[in-house]
């Protein structure tokens, strides 16, 4: 459970119907990369950019993630397309089971985009535990 874990443990396995970039002058098909963080303590880790592929890139990244001895703690997911944000997502880590888990995104202004989001898998560690 939460309550005792020490670490959290994320894989980013993939993202589906990703945002186009809709800028001028940007080609049609983005190379997104995905930035997760946990708060407090500022701990991010960024996947490699999955080079012309918005509709379903393969992220296969995992990270693990020291879970402090804060009351609070946010989980964010943020979709970039060199550099421009494109998509993102925050939880309360007491919302945050373990297993795999679709999470929808918002747009950049706040606004849920249809079939949008990334599948990822959550495990909570405690001390010594190790994940496969």
């Amino acid at each position: 459970s939460i309550r005792s874990a020490t670490k959290l443990w994320l894989r980013i396995c993939c993202g589906h119907r990703l945002p186009r970039p809709d800028e001028p002058g940007t080609a049609e098909v983005s190379s997104p990369m995905v930035s997760v963080a946990l708060h407090p303590g500022g701990q991010v880790s960024q996947t490699p950019a999955v080079q012309q592929d918005g509709y379903h890139p393969v992220f296969n990244h995992s990270v693990v993630l020291e879970i402090s001895d804060s009351a609070l703690h946010i989980l964010t997911f943020e979709v970039f397309d060199k550099g421009r944000a494109m998509a993102s997502s925050a939880l309360n880590l007491d919302a945050v089971r373990e297993g795999y888990r679709w999470l929808a995104l918002q747009n950049p202004q706040g606004h849920s985009i249809p079939r949008c989001g990334l599948l990822v898998k959550v495990q909570f560690l405690d001390t010594g535990d190790i994940s496969s």
